[in-house]
């Protein structure tokens, strides 16, 4: 994982959240991280960072993204 995303993914776990699923996600990403719970906060956007909510309930709340790598959270 990206060191943008793995600092993310620390800061998640220590918090309490935990990791749902992960694999990758074709087309789009090579890895993908689903967290359990809703992101605690808001992280600083660093170079090539991105942050989206997506919002559906279907696929996840919120996103962040690194080259072909995403941390997303659940509802």
């Amino acid at each position: 994982m990206t060191a943008p995303l793995q600092a993310i993914l620390d800061a998640e776990l220590a918090r309490g959240n935990r990791v749902l699923d992960s694999g990758e996600w074709p087309p789009l990403c090579d890895l993908f991280v689903l967290l359990a719970r809703p992101f605690h906060k808001r992280y600083p956007l660093s170079k090539g960072l991105a942050y989206e909510v997506i919002g559906d309930p279907h696929c996840w709340k919120a996103e962040y993204r690194h080259g072909r790598e995403c941390l997303a959270c659940a509802f």
